[in-house]
């Protein structure tokens, strides 16, 4: 399959009545008659801080009612612990194993040839657009429009609208859908929020709306000098007040409830725009974020434990999913691409090594349980205790199946393993690797044949970071007081 170029200006901007027309030539009714796909990604959402999987706090009123619509997976499991691994693969459909791209700082030529989701749906008369606040992690060349601050409208005029925060975002993605109102083409819209991100700092009134009478410091939000460094806080080897730890996790859930009003401000346009019902919404993240479990604090990627690879999923879709359905069995983000593609009634590629979920939502049984492969990112923190060796070689690497949990940490001379039972311990508290070998050793034997077709698995090299790059991770939290390795 020939690559896949990013349209002209003069082509992104045709009119409508000149695009319906090619459309119809080419095939153009069968593409108007399926759905359009909005894909909504909240970077750093756990699931358990929403509503509609039994938080406690009213942070999620728009994708609670997005839920109500549709299907809940409660048991998603992202492919990696980073963005840059992780949105790869759910725009593609397979694992960091595979995609190949694995740090940050890594050309993103690697996803070059590989097929994407958004590849087949413009080849299938989706117009396409990417609004990822600055985020390009390689998937840029398919879209018809990727992030831009100034792109054209359909009537060929200068638009700018930059977007600095997730209200904003959803402002540029409302404007595109607004300025297709004619065109008959179904679109597919990738919304990239951004808001629960560290530092946890939404804008008023969110930012203390869930601990309005903490008065105490807010260190988790900055380096205040010396045995404060952001590392240090972020391995516990500077403690912080719990009180403290619980106003941080306040401001989290401050930055959820941002997100989701911009979330909700942007399902409110398409339903304006009378688009929502023949529209397959799908609501995921890239990763969650841990906020205390195991002594790691406000960061992801470095460990492989549930807050940080459990992820929300939720798809809604009315006229061809069901609603109120919750499904309990474990899935994972590389399943989104086979699914989205079978709802829209388009070929899933053998290649891909993620399912279609559809069967599952709709309830039908006799389908295979699906373990979850998972690996951690660069380690950016010389603090980090837990990553005796570098580079790809030295990934925690994870394989969980409904009931238990198989990681994996590279150490010399032999890897250290840590196995925990899912229902019964669900905090992964207690290690019974050597104790329960009836569940760790097909599990152990299943992650040693992802690790063997690995072709990186013994690089322990990484590229430096070019230095815009760092000074942007560093503006995100990554690269702290310790600096990286």
């Amino acid at each position: 399959m020939p690559e896949a170029r990013r349209a002209p200006a003069a082509v992104a901007a045709l009119a409508p009545a000149i695009l319906a027309a090619a459309l119809l030539g080419c095939g153009g009714r069968a593409a108007a008659s399926r759905p359009n796909v909005l894909l909504i990604t909240v970077d750093t959402l756990r699931p358990d801080h929403l509503g509609c999987y039994g938080y406690r706090r009213r942070t999620s009123q728009h994708i609670d009612a997005v839920a109500r619509r549709g299907v809940i997976f409660r048991q998603a499991i992202t492919a990696a612990g980073r963005t840059v691994q992780s949105f790869p693969s759910i725009l593609t459909g397979v694992y960091p194993t595979v995609h190949g791209l694995r740090y940050e700082g890594q050309s993103h030529e690697v996803l070059a040839s590989r097929v994407t989701l958004t590849r087949l749906l413009r080849e299938n008369g989706y117009r396409s657009f990417a609004v990822t606040q600055g985020l390009n992690v390689g998937l840029h060349r398919d879209f018809d429009i990727y992030d831009p601050d100034i792109y054209l409208d359909p009537e060929g005029k200068q638009v700018y609208v930059p977007a600095r925060n997730d209200r904003e975002a959803t402002r540029k993605g409302a404007g595109w859908l607004r300025g297709r109102r004619e065109d008959r083409a179904p679109f597919f819209l990738w919304m990239r929020y951004n808001a629960p991100h560290w530092p946890y700092d939404a804008p008023a009134p969110f930012t203390e709306a869930f601990d309005p009478q903490y008065r105490g410091a807010h260190t988790f939000n900055g380096e205040k000098g010396p045995g404060a460094g952001r590392g240090r806080i972020i391995f516990g080897k500077t403690r912080l007040p719990a009180r403290e730890v619980e106003h941080a996790v306040a401001h989290y859930d401050g930055e959820v409830a941002y997100a989701d009003l911009a979330v909700g401000d942007l399902l409110k346009s398409v339903e304006e725009m009378g688009s929502l019902d023949r529209t397959l919404v799908v609501i995921t993240s890239d990763h969650g974020e841990s906020l205390g479990e195991h002594d790691y604090f406000f960061e992801h990627g470095a460990y492989l434990y549930d807050p940080t690879v459990r992820v929300p999923l939720i798809m809604s879709l009315p006229s061809r999913l069901p609603s109120v359905v919750v499904v309990e069995e474990q899935v994972r983000t590389i399943d989104i691409m086979p699914t989205i593609l079978e709802v829209v009634g388009l070929p899933v590629p053998e290649e891909l090594q993620g399912v279609s979920l559809l069967a599952r939502a709709r309830g039908r049984g006799g389908h295979p349980p699906l373990l979850a492969y998972s690996e951690s990112g660069r380690n950016f923190y010389r603090e980090n205790p837990r990553q005796p060796v570098d580079g790809v070689a030295g990934k925690w690497r994870m394989i969980r199946s409904d009931a238990h949990k198989l990681i994996m940490i590279p150490d010399d001379p032999e890897p250290i393993w840590e196995l925990y039972d899912l229902r019964a311990d669900p905090a992964e508290t207690r290690n019974i690797w050597g104790s329960a070998p009836e569940a760790g050793e097909p599990l152990r034997r299943a992650l040693l044949e992802v690790l063997a077709s690995d072709p990186g698995r013994d690089d322990r090299d990484e590229p430096p970071l070019p230095p815009d790059l760092e000074d942007h991770l560093r503006s995100l939290g990554y690269v702290g007081g310790g600096g990286s390795r």
